[in-house]
């Protein structure tokens, strides 16, 4: 993999051109889901998607002068369950949010203190069925700085960013 040397008006570009302008809906079944159960080197059984929980993330992307990176954050040590995961902020939606952008907005405030004034949603990814019974929907979003965050010690212990390039260095 290679990686992406690309201004942010290229990436909003190719981001445009290659997401889902809506998002699933949270009622919509999928023919055929992607999932944990695909990733497994075990063969593993397809979570149910009819039980699932509704859920959204954020990925946010932060134009950078080196290129785009992405904003991760590490949950709590604390937590009870995934803790210590490295994350995209986000988590199960609420009644009141009304959609996957709300629901990932909210959360990322929650958890980063990331305004919502700083986020510009640029497209969806496919809906992500995971072996704990959540059903997420990826909200891909441009950051724009300057921006500074105010962490929830109660749910995560870092936020950081990569650049993309560092991330195909790994692989």
């Amino acid at each position: 993999m290679r990686a992406l040397n690309l201004t942010a008006d290229e990436f909003t570009d190719l981001a445009r051109q290659r997401l889902r302008p809506e998002p699933p809906s949270f009622g919509d079944v999928i023919s055929r889901p992607r999932g944990d159960h695909e990733m497994q080197p075990q063969p593993m059984a397809q979570p149910d998607e009819k039980a699932a929980v509704p859920a959204a993330v954020l990925i946010p992307v932060v134009p950078r002068p080196d290129g785009p990176t992405v904003l991760l954050t590490q949950r709590a040590a604390a937590l009870r369950s995934h803790s210590a995961q490295v994350a995209f902020p986000g988590g199960r939606v609420d009644a009141v949010d009304g959609s996957p952008v709300v629901t990932a907005l909210r959360e990322t405030e929650e958890e980063i203190g990331l305004p919502r004034e700083r986020v510009r949603t640029l497209g969806f990814l496919d809906a992500y069925l995971t072996g704990t019974g959540y059903r997420i929907v990826p909200v891909v979003a441009l950051v724009e700085p300057p921006f500074s965050l105010t962490l929830n010690a109660h749910e995560v212990d870092e936020a950081f960013e990569r650049l993309g390039r560092d991330a195909a260095a790994h692989e």
